[in-house]
């Protein structure tokens, strides 16, 4: 089995190997991952943090070998904590913009420096720090995401879907759950009423045939934050999401879950 690594702050996963097919997923700097396939120059690989599948460009990647491989999954990791942060490859000289989840290998806090394929990498300003609470954590994260554009697959500040936000959001706070809004349903607790709930609970939405399509997460208040155009906080209650600038009801409320009970706390760059 073959093991990688993302270089670069953001790998597109997509659908089939090619540069024109649909993106369903990305991986941030630092993510690690299997690889399952190769096809002409392209690698199907199954990411580590969620067991998401998705085919990318070998050139944004690197295949370490064993020894290499080895010093990655032995050395602690730190996750970005801030939406968007800049560090500076301290042998080229030249700045790389690195978005919020990425991992920082050896990551030192009195000098702000890291590593990454054999290169020494240092932050320009300290990461964010979020609260210590899991909920608050979570909370924080969904926010600094606010009027981020809504992006099929995406998972940044710059572009995110529903589900990246959600799971980005939990990620940051040390939590980690599936991909897609579907799959985040499938697990954690069942709250009675989206009245009970509380902040970091995520509420789920559907279509007229009942299928699970929309996720944000609660902020208690009868407010939710979620991607859809943006990340917006709109007002939420037993029907569903109420868009103001809409005026009007624009998602229907399936299920809010509490997914904190159930959630495992693993490194998010360990491979099983």
């Amino acid at each position: 089995m073959k093991y990688g690594i993302a270089i670069t702050p953001v790998v597109p996963m997509r659908a089939a190997a090619d540069e024109r097919s649909e993106m369903t997923s990305q991986l941030l700097w630092g993510e690690t991952f299997c690889v399952e396939e190769q096809s002409g120059c392209w690698l199907r690989v199954c990411a580590a943090a969620d067991s998401y599948v998705g085919w990318v460009n070998p050139l944004m990647v690197r295949l370490p070998d064993e020894e290499a491989w080895g010093q990655y999954a032995a050395q602690p990791s730190q996750i970005c904590t801030s939406s968007l942060c800049f560090a500076v490859d301290e042998r080229a000289e030249q700045r790389v913009c690195l978005p919020q989840g990425s991992l920082l290998y050896g990551y030192s806090e009195a000098t702000r420096t890291f590593m990454l394929a054999g290169r020494a990498y240092r932050l320009e300003r300290s990461l964010r720090k979020l609260p210590r609470g899991r909920r608050e954590a979570s909370v924080a994260a969904a926010l600094q995401l606010l009027n981020a554009p809504y992006l099929w697959g995406g998972r940044t500040l710059l572009g995110i879907d529903c589900s990246g936000l959600t799971q980005l959001a939990y990620r940051v706070a040390g939590v980690s759950i599936p991909r897609d809004a579907a799959q985040q349903a499938g697990v954690g607790s069942t709250v009675a009423a989206v009245e009970r709930a509380q902040p970091a609970d995520l509420a789920f939405f559907c279509g007229e045939n009942e299928r699970i399509t929309h996720v944000g997460m609660l902020l208690g208040e009868g407010r939710i934050v979620h991607a859809s155009g943006s990340v917006r906080i709109d007002k939420v209650d037993s029907r569903g999401i109420f868009n103001s600038d809409l005026n009007r009801y624009t998602h229907r409320l399936k299920v809010v879950k509490n997914l904190q009970p159930e959630v495992k706390v693993t490194p998010p760059d360990a491979v099983s």
